[in-house]
């Protein structure tokens, strides 16, 4: 699912409250940690059992993520650790938001709550696998752009199934665990095809190394039982008992 369009257009809806940020003297980081303590109110609203209240909460919250990036733009402060923490926030506040449906779940009970638990764990690591393996992929030196379900669509289908109410959330949550592991695997076959195999020349090197060794170890030891041959071989005959006259 492709929504660069819709995130542009939702860049330029927000600049004006970009430029009045940067006119308060707001920083990137401040946007982004304030993101992330609302997106956590939120959780905490859900897991009191106002899923309604605690989603829309969420979502503005989550709205910060178009705000940080533009705001760090606007100002030229543009960093690799800025982006590094912009994104493991957004994984804070995600993971806390899966934990807040979670609870309101157990403690609202109903026939479908344990299996609504297992989907929203399964969610959960195929979310953070799905980053992991793009964050492996770029320690190696690859890129790792695709993905069926991206953390804006995660997101966006989350919240939705939840201002909808607990059931059409349950079904969601199906679409979620599925899509989300489903999208780890995806990753990891584009990864692995793109990344080299063994080198047949250092295999062939490895196992001539291997011989080489082989030899000198059987040379070594032709050499230790000739040597062994050529010493004089001990004598059968037995040992005469010394005269006691002569120890004196």
């Amino acid at each position: 699912m492709d929504l660069s369009n819709w995130k542009n257009m939702g860049r330029e809806r927000v600049r004006p409250l970009i430029l009045t940020l940067d006119r308060w003297g707001f920083s990137p980081l401040t946007v982004s940690i304030a993101g992330v303590v609302i997106t956590l109110i939120g959780a905490w609203i859900v897991a009191e059992g106002h899923l309604f209240l605690g989603t829309l909460v969420f979502l503005i919250g989550s709205a910060f993520d178009m705000l940080d990036g533009g705001l760090a733009r606007l100002q030229g402060t543009v960093s690799r650790r800025g982006a590094f923490l912009d994104s493991v926030l957004d994984r804070f506040g995600e993971a806390a938001f899966l934990i807040g449906i979670a609870v309101f779940y157990m403690e609202r009970g109903g026939r479908n709550w344990d299996t609504a638990v297992v989907l929203i764990l399964v969610t959960m690591f195929g979310s953070l696998a799905t980053s992991y393996v793009r964050a492996r992929a770029e320690g190696v030196g690859e890129t790792c752009l695709v993905g069926w379900l991206q953390r804006t669509e995660r997101v966006i289908l989350l919240s939705v199934g939840a201002l909808l109410g607990a059931h059409l959330l349950y079904v969601a949550l199906w679409v979620l665990a599925i899509a989300t592991v489903a999208t780890t695997i995806q990753r990891i076959v584009h990864v692995a095809k793109k990344l080299p195999g063994p080198d047949p020349a250092n295999r062939r090197d490895v196992q001539a190394e291997a011989a080489e060794a082989a030899a000198a170890a059987t040379a070594g030891e032709v050499e230790t039982d000739a040597s062994v041959d050529k010493l004089e071989p001990m004598t059968d005959e037995p040992v005469k008992p010394t005269d006691p006259e002569d120890r004196l």
